[in-house]
This record gives structure tokens, sequence and C-alpha cells, in this order.
């Protein structure tokens, strides 16, 4: 009887905690100090306002960054606090915009694409913004400065224009290729 209750308590408190927490891949670490740091400098700005703390955050890579298919977070080591808190709410983005998980199966490439680009052009305007706000030392795009300049309702629309393009310039034509990619091989 008492290894029963045991057992549904052990149980109990594995449903309670909910699914573990994503794990870091190689090469990357946890540095809980480190997180909770960008995360607050991040809900700082506006575009991270009430951006929750409920990802995986690791730190590693010569990437600026990207998010895992589980909604993990990986930011460089290499960017200070103010430039991994704007990229922390770019990523933060595509968890919410659930781009983690592209490509969507049975859905054609073409309207998952324009989804993709609408969602990459959120992100970069908010990133963009964010580092306007935490005065990074670099702006994360060659092109922060127009954006910067355009009124902010237009912002978004200004960087989807871009990404449109598919310019080869901050490495966009290659995401954006990369996407295409990995969509026709889901077909």
């Amino acid at each position: 009887m008492q290894s029963r209750s045991l057992a549904a308590l052990l149980l109990a408190g594995d449903l309670a905690c909910g699914p573990p927490a994503p794990e870091c891949p190689p090469a990357t670490a946890v540095d809980p100090a480190r997180a909770q740091a960008v995360l607050a400098t991040a809900r700082s700005t506006r575009p991270g306002h009430g951006l929750d703390g409920g990802a995986t955050i690791c730190f590693g890579g010569h990437d600026r960054g990207s998010v895992l298919a589980s909604g993990a977070v990986v930011i460089a080591d290499s960017l200070d606090r103010p430039a991994a808190a704007a990229r922390l709410i770019h990523l933060r983005l595509h968890v919410a915009d659930g781009l983690h998980r592209f490509p969507t199966p049975g859905v054609a490439c073409e309207a998952q694409m324009e989804a993709a680009r609408a969602a990459e052009a959120r992100a970069i305007t908010a990133e963009i913004e964010a580092c306007d706000e935490l005065g990074c030392a670099e702006p994360p795009y060659s092109f922060a400065a127009a954006v910067l300049a355009a009124a902010p309702e237009a912002r978004i629309d200004l960087v989807l224009a871009r990404l449109r393009d598919e310019p080869a310039a901050d490495g966009l034509g290659l995401m954006l290729r990369n996407y295409r990619a990995r969509c026709e091989a889901a077909r």
C-alpha cells in the first residue's frame, strides 16, 4: 500500500512539474545568472515588455543565435547583454509565431514562405528597435538605420519588402533559401 502511495505521489509530482525543460545542444551551456540578466534587460524594452521567462536559454555557438525545434533559444557567447537581449526578443517571437516548428506538413511551401517572411520581419524589427533602445554597440542589421528612420507603423512592412527581395546582405537570402529547402524537403 505504501509503495502505491509513493508511486502515486511521484507520478503526481511529475505531472505537476510538466515536461522537462529542453536541453542545450553540444558546445552550448546554461548560465542561469546570465540568462536572468539578459531576460531582465529584454523585458526593460518596449519590444520585450511582457516577455515570458519559460524558455531554456543556452549560450554558445558561432551564430548570433537561433531557436531550436524544442523552443530552446541559443545565444552566441560573443554578444554583450544589450545585443543578447535584443536577440532573445527576436528568437522568442519566433517561438510565439511557431516558426521553430517550420515547416508545417500539408501546407503549400509558398504560403509557408510568406508566413516565415512575415514572422522574420516582425522579429527583425523588434530586434532592431530593442537594440536601439538598449544602445547596442553595433546595429544587428546593416539596414537598421533605415528601419529606425521610418515611422514605427511602417517598419515591419519595410523589413518585409526587404525580405521579399532575398538580399545577400546580413545572411537574409541564405536564411530564406534554407527555409525554402526545408519546406521542399518536407513535401
